[in-house]
């Protein structure tokens, strides 16, 4: 299954900017007009390009040990699975896994196999769509098998094969990540000891919902199962045994349901802040990963995202040029925030420092998919010009909380950190005149990028306009419709330049200090600006304008007697009604992603029910659904 949580919708960037001084209007961008990623999307595909920059020709190599970690390289692999769009990387990682397969797998002594690494290894084949049952030119399904107890009480238990009796440095080192690997992958090899070796995965879950770390030391004791009140819980085994059950497609009921209760525990053991803790080894980047990872396959985005959030504090996000430390390392995820700080100080990773970072990569890949979105509308809206010397506010929007940002105008640049609203940064303009370039660089996507004319003040503009205001409609306006505009306050006779959509004028109060123009709306959806212009400033006026558009009406499910009914794709704010036959069975606004959310009770009487929602302006924005009973 791979990560689809609702954060991904395209939620994505926007830049505002409103100059203090001598501004030039220009409509913002509507909804939808470009495709920039989703914060989740963003960080995993910085995330998952570092995880692939460490591989080499497939494999990660363990520099400060000299040797392949074939273990972790499968972790990456199953990481990128996870995220999507990745098919090539894990099937060339899988490839280059197949002739090192026995390093990993066997040991140094004849017929010795490590269970444990050999179901991961069936896993990552599978995930690969590759076959297992001729890999390596092994049967390492049939491999598998051989290696899962069938007589009692041991019935279902992955073993370790050809462990050294007496030998203080070996021991059969099966735990219950390595048994639920083992089911996962028998059970979408479709063998028959799927269901024994998932059997005794689930015997692993004491009754508080969570697995223990390690299976009975003693093979011969009945009792192989937990033992409630005895068992401590570990967030690691839990966490991997609720994301390989709900892996696997063909997981039978019993097992789905275990593991929604073992989420329902890690949730229990969530910090406030969204992190997990190992125990002893404390609060962690790969604890918190798996846990968040865990989460997210069981549905509980709200937990996952407040794990997603604390995992961005420690990926690595050196944004040009407003800072260069450490970019050759973008999308990488720390340990601890700690140890963030402490490469960002040293200006790169140590060779050990390293090796525990693409660790808690992997392990935190999955769940950056869930990082908190930011609001706002898609693309970027800035002025056409500003007047040179003077300063302008730049208002980033779209960025989530905690998603850091360079903001470049010119040759000046500004760091910000999202706060799931509008960012402000402020530049001082050149005092030559010339376009300059308005950029917005995050990672794991494109820069979104204005021009912004700097020029010189309108010489029409002679009015001041302290003490003055620019009043115009209030609430959302029909696309194409006429709006008063009316500047209040002026000197008697003083003459401004008045600028945004369907006007460029120069205008003059009257007697008492006011005038009125009537302007033409634009026939789109968008934020009309309009700005007065004086010789010592300006003011501006924001009008929203809704146009022409289809919602998307859906019904959800029933709520007893009621129909829960979902609408979509409406600007923040607005009205709207749902309406069967005329009648209006609800009605409400749209909340700050465009959404409503309704119960409404049905006709009874009618097989079939046209389900009708109404915009602010039911000539242009309306969506229909049909309920079949």
């Amino acid at each position: 299954m791979k990560l689809t949580p609702s954060s991904r919708s395209f939620s994505g960037l926007a830049l505002a900017v409103t100059a203090t001084v001598l501004v030039q209007p220009l409509l913002s961008a509507p909804a939808g007009a470009a495709q920039v990623p989703s914060a989740g999307d963003r960080a995993t595909t910085a995330g998952a390009a570092w995880l692939k920059s460490q591989l080499t020709n497939g494999i990660l190599h363990n520099a400060e040990y000299d040797y392949d970690d074939l273990g972790l390289t499968a972790d990456i692999a199953f990481a990128l699975d996870a995220v999507g769009g990745q098919a090539a990387a894990v099937t060339q990682v899988v490839d280059a896994i197949e002739p090192k397969a026995e390093a990993w797998v066997g040991g140094f002594t004849p017929g010795r196999v490590y269970a444990g690494s050999l179901a991961k290894l069936v896993s990552v084949v599978q995930v690969a769509d590759q076959d297992p049952r001729s890999y390596n030119g092994t049967d390492q399904v049939a491999r598998l098998e051989g290696l899962v107890a069938s007589a009692a009480p041991l019935t279902g238990r992955l073993q370790d094969a050809g462990v050294v009796a007496g030998d203080p440095f070996d021991a059969d080192y099966v735990a219950v990540v390595g048994q639920s690997f083992a089911a996962r992958a028998l059970t979408d090899a479709g063998s028959a000891r799927a269901a024994a070796a998932t059997s005794f995965l689930l015997d692993q879950q004491c009754d508080a919902g969570f697995f223990r770390e390690k299976l009975t030391a003693d093979k011969t004791a009945a009792e192989q199962g937990c033992v409630s009140g005895t068992d401590v819980g570990n967030v690691d085994a839990t966490a991997f045994a609720v994301i390989n059950i709900l892996e696997t497609p063909d997981a039978p009921a019993a097992a789905r349901g275990a593991a929604y209760v073992a989420a329902s525990w890690l949730t229990s053991q969530q910090a406030a802040d969204g992190s997990f803790s190992a125990g002893s080894l404390g609060t962690n980047a790969n604890t918190t990963g798996l846990a968040g990872w865990a989460l997210a396959e069981a549905g509980q985005d709200g937990a996952a995202s407040k794990a997603a959030a604390w995992l961005r504090g420690s990926q690595v996000a050196a944004l040009a040029p407003c800072t260069s430390t450490l970019s050759a390392d973008n999308g990488a995820v720390t340990y601890t925030p700690a140890d963030l700080t402490a490469a960002r100080a040293a200006g790169s990773f140590s060779i050990p420092a390293r090796e525990v970072t693409r660790r808690a990569s992997a392990q935190a890949l999955p769940v950056l998919a869930h990082v908190p979105a930011g609001a706002g509308a898609l693309g970027v809206t800035a002025p056409a010009s500003a007047v040179q010397g003077t300063s302008v506010t730049v208002t980033v929007n779209g960025l989530g909380a905690g998603e850091p940002a360079c903001v470049t105008l010119g040759s000046e640049s500004r760091a910000v950190t999202g706060t799931g609203a509008g960012v402000d940064a402020s530049f001082t303009l050149p005092a030559t005149p010339g376009d300059r370039t308005i950029s917005v660089t995050t990672l794991g996507a494109a820069p979104t990028t204005r021009t912004l004319s700097v020029q010189g003040p309108p010489s029409a503009a002679r009015g001041s306009v302290r003490g003055v205001r620019l009043e115009g409609p209030s609430g959302f306006r029909e696309a194409g419709s006429t709006a008063a505009l009316t500047v209040v306050g002026a000197a008697p006779g003083a003459q401004y330049v008045l600028r945004g959509p369907g006007i460029d004028a120069t205008v003059v109060t009257g007697s008492d200090g006011v005038l009125t123009r009537l302007v033409a709306l634009p026939n789109q959806t968008a934020t009309a600006q309009y700005v007065l212009f004086g010789v010592d400033g300006q003011i501006a006026d924001d009008t929203r304008v809704l146009g022409e558009k289809t919602f998307k009406v859906a019904v959800l499910k029933a709520d007893g007697p009621r129909t829960r009914v979902l609408v979509r794709g409406m600007e923040p704010g607005e009205k709207v009604k749902i309406v069967v036959a005329g009648d209006t069975l609800a009605k409400g606004r749209a909340n700050d992603k465009g959404r409503f959310v309704a119960r409404v009770a049905l006709p009874t009487d009618k097989a079939k029910v046209r389900l009708r929602a109404v915009g602010q302006f039911p000539a242009l924005r309306s969506g229909s659904t049909t309920v079949t009973r």
